[in-house]
């Protein structure tokens, strides 16, 4: 499921409003002891985030999640550039050294399948709930925390902190394949990395 691009900000209290991290879109798929993390073209991350892969091992169950591959606070310039680093190395011998000095982390955002159940038509309040109840923070693991009603707020603080923009969901939506405009995104023109506002090329939206 993808956001549809909006200019400005806005609040409604029928939305949740979360800020916009700056890293790589990452589907995880677990079942039993396989973990997948799947990339936007359906190409697999384990090989350069062995560490992640373990994090999401150590999680109870079977499930599918939405998440944001990211290192660091999941903003900027430095933090992007680690993250493509590590994205590149996939040598065993080198990993562990990447994965020491540059630690990633998934900001878990929603929950597609719990066990045999799918989540996708419930709505995202009940798939928040569910996500929030399946995991412990970690260093690794994070959960996306939203605010109600208020998005004129949210997209204030992602200026002041530097973040790529804020992303406001629907409280009610179903989770569709494609664009929806259900999740808007409104990104911030005054953030510190130009690709992502459309100067230069993007590596991901």
């Amino acid at each position: 499921m993808h956001a549809t691009l909006q200019r400005r900000p806005f609040s409604n209290r029928d939305w949740l409003f979360e800020w916009k991290l700056d890293g790589f879109r990452c589907l995880v798929r677990k079942h039993g002891e396989t973990v997948d993390l799947i990339s936007r073209e359906g190409n697999l991350f384990n090989s350069s985030f062995p560490d992640v892969v373990a994090a999401v091992a150590h999680v109870p169950g079977d499930f599918v999640w939405d998440t944001e591959l990211a290192v660091g606070s999941a903003r900027g310039s430095a933090d992007f550039a680690s993250l493509q680093q590590r994205a590149r190395t996939i040598s065993p011998r080198t990993v562990p050294s990447a994965a020491r000095k540059c630690p990633a982390r998934l900001y878990v955002f929603d929950m597609m399948m719990e066990a045999l159940l799918d989540l996708r038509g419930h709505p995202l309040i009940d798939r928040k709930d569910r996500l929030r109840d399946a995991f412990d923070d970690t260093p690794t693991l994070v959960y996306v925390t939203d605010v109600e009603g208020v998005g004129d707020l949210v997209f204030e603080q992602a200026q002041a902190h530097d973040f790529e923009g804020m992303v406001a969901k629907r409280k009610d939506s179903p989770y569709v394949r494609g664009r929806s405009l259900n999740w808007i995104k409104v990104k911030n023109p005054t953030y510190s990395r130009a690709a992502p506002l459309g100067f230069g090329r993007a590596a991901k939206e």
